[in-house]
């Protein structure tokens, strides 16, 4: 099997495009803030060992928390960070901001949030469904601010990192080995479905 983590701002049928099973991640806050550790611990439970494990941008912090909660045969970590070296306090101000602008106008939000120079426009689902889930997607961004997130500097070889060649940030951020697919930005997989399905094929298989 395999298991698929949405972004920021996203929910699990982002991953349709692909042969993955998505995890809807606001589940884990449907009753309140529950931490990144927590939160990794709960998405490996969904899991066997020998599944694989993808986690794009936020979903790829989230990977990295199920580390030592299950035996994957491969993590494949999209447009991911791999934690703060400083700066976390800041970082935590912004999501902070990002949170109350979720739980306000949700139009204007999405506007704003789309409207990031980092965040190249993409076909995938409607994120007027979202407006529900504007609690948690506030909680989100409260309990798993990258701020939070632990730094990691060590990865098994079930490791992997995938970056879109324009991504300057994430592409600094990634290891040398990373797999960065030609022309597409920090929303790789849906700026260009087809080369990212041929990579789970010969990857995640």
């Amino acid at each position: 099997m395999i298991w698929a983590l949405h972004g920021a701002v996203g929910m699990a049928e982002d991953w349709a495009p692909f042969p993955v099973q998505g995890i809807d991640l606001w589940q884990f806050l449907e009753d309140g803030e529950c931490s990144l550790a927590e939160a990794g611990e709960r998405i490996a439970a969904l899991a066997q060992d020998g599944d694989t494990l993808i986690g794009y941008s936020m979903g790829g912090r989230l990977a990295l928390h199920t580390l030592g909660h299950r035996c994957w045969k491969k993590v494949i970590l999209v447009s991911a960070h791999p934690g703060l070296e400083s700066g976390q306090a800041e970082r935590l101000a912004t999501d902070q901001e990002w949170a109350k602008k979720a739980e306000g106008d949700w139009d204007e939000f999405l506007r704003e949030w789309n409207g990031q120079a980092i965040l190249p426009p993409v076909r995938w689902g409607d994120r007027e469904k979202l407006a529900a889930r504007r609690k948690e997607i506030a909680r989100s961004f409260r309990a798993w601010s990258l701020g939070r997130q632990q730094r990691f500097t060590d990865f098994p070889p079930s490791v992997s990192w995938v970056v879109g060649e324009n991504d300057a940030k994430f592409r600094a951020l990634a290891p040398a080995h990373a797999t960065v697919i030609p022309g597409v930005g920090h929303r790789a997989p849906w700026e260009n479905p087809e080369a990212f399905s041929k990579f789970i094929q010969s990857s995640a298989l």
